[in-house]
């Protein structure tokens, strides 16, 4: 006989919509992408993240508003942190995009009971922020590695000064979006 916990995960498996389904996978792979990441970086992989890490993402596309999200989040990038000391490498955007597209799904398919669907323009609109997102975080990324580059004075004013600008734009961008008649 199954416990309560065991047989209630069952139960919400045989429940879940088509769409729920494939979310469920993006969830579970994205997290996988960001550990490949490190691995394509350090050049070796990590048999404990390529177990433990899926297993995880598995239980959080099953109870997305669980901690077991926090705990994907926390292994791979205590996992980068650890062994990677360096903002230059492109494989960071790769990984931090792979994370965001984790979260976002997770926290997408949190918002809607099992077996339900969500419409197309609520996805559409996930989408495009969570694009938007990435877009920051990638030209976030080239600024740190710009800057990092240069060894000039100053680079606490022109760190400063890019960052008003990259948040002068974001506030410009999202006042755009926001629907005056709600």
């Amino acid at each position: 006989m199954n416990s309560p916990t065991l047989q209630a995960w069952i139960d919400k498996l045989h429940e879940t919509s088509r769409q729920q389904s494939l979310l469920g996978l993006v969830t579970v792979l994205a997290p996988l992408g960001a550990i490949l990441a490190v691995a394509a970086e350090i050049g070796r992989w990590w048999p404990f993240g390529l177990v433990v890490v899926p297993i995880l993402a598995l239980a959080s596309a099953i109870g997305p508003d669980s901690h077991a999200a926090f705990l994907v989040i926390a292994v791979v990038a205590m996992h980068w942190v650890v062994t990677i000391d360096r903002v230059d490498t492109p494989w960071l955007p790769v990984a931090s995009v792979c994370l965001l597209v984790y979260h976002a799904v997770n926290a997408l398919t949190a918002t809607f009971p099992t077996g339900g669907d969500v419409s197309t323009a609520t996805i559409v609109e996930w989408l495009w922020r969570t694009m938007f997102a990435a877009g920051v975080t990638v030209a976030v990324w080239a600024l740190v590695v710009l800057l990092d580059g240069r060894n000039a004075a100053g680079n606490g004013l022109l760190t400063a000064l890019a960052l008003a600008i990259v948040s002068a734009g974001a506030v410009v961008l999202r006042s755009g979006s926001i629907d005056e008649s709600r």
